[in-house]
């Protein structure tokens, strides 16, 4: 039976051990996630092992910057209800549960606390496990994606759907398309029942993946003392409307536009820049859609070693070189990078290359 034999193979790839070498044919810092693809500009190895160096106050002040930050909008919105003033709220809270989704992304690459158990604890403690994730699963994927940027072993075609089973582009990832069909991809994903999906996804996922047990113990406990909690304490309400409905609306807008901007439809006269672009947001955007320097997509492609905190400085580094320079992609805005995605902007230019556009 076709289906059985398909989660059957689903369930072996979640099973098996990730590659854990360094598989770069020129790493600068030997990291397991670097790419096995040609990097075009190098700097030299004391700029990037200086930009390498983990300031764990840092990772943890930013953490707990984002759970104030939610545990702020919901007091207030509690306190002075009204309408349009949770409107508000999904946006923040969504925007700030994918912000720690993002700091997790920074431990999956082992950048957040220098012990790696800690490393792995603390993530999924206060990153993972509150956004139904975990650092193992995202490491599953997020690792090979890296490793096999736009090849057949690219693991984002796996937990993004990018392909169908002949190898061929899914409709949602090709681009350019017209700026209603955009808008529809980013409203249908945005409609709850893809944020449901992921909860369902990720909670089954960590059971298949491996971990240690002692982590699996840990899984228990927490989900089961905020069950407890919330049966307790009669909050199951709050967290459906707080917790819930911010993950299932805007938190997967900003996921999909995020990804997107990303690695669609991205244009260069040299291959290796073609493959993904760098989006600067405007501060709006920051809060609501890019935070914690994630638009810094080539630099951490590039350079997985930098942690989100050094991204900018690793962006300026690379602008100094002019082989960059003139063949990066970088917008200035979500808006921008959108922009490029649909047909009356996305025109190729005379000469240029583009990259098989899809998100990985």
């Amino acid at each position: 039976m076709p289906a059985v034999e398909q989660i059957t193979k689903i369930v072996a790839f979640l099973r098996a051990e990730n590659p854990t070498e360094d598989i770069s044919a020129n790493p600068v810092v030997k990291h397991p996630h670097n790419t096995s693809r040609v990097v075009p500009e190098r700097l030299p190895p004391a700029t990037i092992k200086e930009l390498s160096q983990l300031q764990p106050a840092r990772a943890l002040a930013a953490t707990a910057g984002e759970w104030a930050a939610m545990a702020a909008a919901i007091a207030l919105c509690m306190a002075f209800w009204n309408p349009l003033l949770y409107l508000v709220a999904v946006m923040f809270i969504g925007a700030r549960q994918h912000a720690l989704l993002i700091l997790g992304h920074d431990a999956s690459h082992y950048r957040y606390l220098p012990t790696r158990w800690q490393n792995d604890l603390f993530a999924n403690l206060f990153l993972m496990w509150p956004s139904f994730a975990s650092v193992e699963g995202f490491r599953k994927f997020h690792g090979t994606h890296h490793q096999y940027t736009n090849l057949p072993d690219d693991g984002n075609r796996h937990i993004w759907r990018t392909h169908d089973a002949a190898g061929e582009l899914a409709p949602d990832w090709q681009f350019p398309k017209t700026r209603s069909g955009l808008a529809l991809v980013l409203l249908r994903r945005a409609a709850f029942v893809t944020g449901l999906f992921w909860i369902v996804r990720g909670l089954v996922g960590m059971f298949l993946i491996p971990s240690p047990r002692w982590m699996m113990a840990a899984m228990f406990a927490f989900y089961g003392s905020i069950a407890a909690a919330l049966t307790y304490f009669g909050g199951w309400s709050a967290f459906l409307l707080y917790w819930i409905v911010p993950y299932c609306t805007w938190h997967i807008a900003a996921q999909y536009t995020r990804l997107i901007c990303e690695h669609s439809a991205v244009e260069s006269d040299e291959e290796e820049y073609a493959i993904t672009r760098t989006t600067i947001p405007t501060w709006f955007e920051r809060i609501f859609i890019l935070p914690r320097n994630v638009g810094y997509h080539i630099e951490h492609h590039w350079y997985p070693s930098v942690p989100f905190y050094r991204l900018p400085e690793l962006h300026e580094a690379l602008m100094a070189r002019q082989g960059f320079q003139s063949n990066a992609v970088v917008s200035h805005s979500v808006l921008a990078s959108l922009n490029a995605c649909v047909k009356e902007a996305a025109a190729p230019r005379a000469g240029g290359s583009q990259a098989e556009t899809y998100v990985r």
